[in-house]
């Protein structure tokens, strides 16, 4: 036995897993985002990379096996990954499908995690998830884990859009309601301003207001604040319009990072964990408007509808369907 939980506990694949691995890995329904089901072939070289991988690296992809009866359900462990060039912690799984929504995958998972930055003493851990594969990203989140990069990778004949969210033992990044650090207002009204309201006729006064009004939880407006390194770093607004003349709601407005923190894919958690906000509070869509930012909402889904006029020009007016 390698990690026990109160429900679970994980041990290395053995060839007598073969069938039980059968029936994950050549289930359609399971297999979804790996571009359909694993071949005989395939289910047999998956296995003796995982043996090859015990040897090697000390840990793997484990045999996840309830404790009541002591029936193998799934795998769930750690693996060496290259998705950008450079290797990488991913932890990863896969379940038996009768065993989905019952919480074993975050329960495997966290105690990977916790494996992982404590006996491993690795710095930090990442989950490489299928763009579409809302499952997986929520157990990425339960996990405390944040969306920081978008990738394209070519598997089994496709190009497949990924995302790659990431933990660390000291995670420096956090994202909050404004309303919980209203300190900080005056500082998110100032960004607004000086990024917008100073080129089309605003005033400080306004945006303050703004932030202000969006200091809330429960109902639009609501404004996040991202923190790195306890700094204050970005924000996000989620208001009811943005355009006068569209009836349309809600929006997606006002993404900023400060210019001592760019670089390091705030926004990309800014915009993820937004997203999550207008599901919360049970929107079906969602919409926004960029003049030059197009490309990093079409990452999320994002698709454009209309061309608007904006202070600032020919701005592009984009939807997401959040049912999907």
């Amino acid at each position: 036995m390698i990690i026990e939980t109160e429900r679970l506990f994980l041990r290395e694949l053995t060839p007598e897993d073969l069938p039980t691995l059968r029936a994950i890995l050549q289930d359609d329904e399971v297999m979804t985002f790996y571009n359909g089901a694993f071949s005989d072939e395939e289910v047999q070289n998956w296995l003796d990379r995982m043996l090859a991988r015990y040897e090697k690296d000390g840990y793997g992809l484990w045999a996840v096996v309830l404790k009541v009866s002591g029936q193998m359900i799934g795998q769930c462990g750690l693996t060496q990954q290259e998705p950008l060039g450079k290797p990488l912690l991913e932890v990863g799984y896969l379940f038996l499908k009768e065993y989905w929504h019952q919480g074993y995958a975050a329960e495997a998972a966290m105690a990977c995690k916790e494996y992982a930055l404590g006996a491993l003493g690795a710095d930090e851990l990442f989950s490489i998830i299928r763009c579409t594969n809302r499952a997986s990203i929520a157990v990425a989140k339960r996990l405390g884990m944040f969306c920081t990069e978008y990738f394209v990778k070519h598997y089994r004949g496709i190009d497949m859009p990924h995302f790659l969210y990431r933990i660390r033992r000291d995670e420096k990044l956090e994202i909050a309601y404004i309303a919980d650090y209203p300190e900080h207002i005056p500082t998110c009204a100032s960004w607004m301003y000086g990024m917008w309201g100073s080129q089309s006729g605003g005033s400080f006064q306004g945006s303050l207001q703004k932030i202000t009004n969006g200091a809330g939880k429960e109902a639009i407006p609501i404004t996040l604040i991202a923190f790195n390194d306890k700094k204050p770093a970005g924000t996000v607004s989620l208001w009811a319009t943005d355009i006068s003349d569209k009836d349309l709601t809600p929006w997606m407005a006002a993404v900023y990072v400060h210019p001592f923190h760019r670089g390091l894919k705030i926004s990309l958690a800014l915009i993820d964990r937004l997203i999550d906000e207008a599901r919360r509070l049970n929107y079906k869509e969602i919409y926004l408007q960029t003049g030059n930012a197009q490309d990093l909402y079409r990452k999320f889904g994002w698709k454009e509808i209309d061309q608007v006029d904006s202070p600032y020009g020919i701005a592009s007016l984009m939807r997401l369907d959040l049912t999907k």
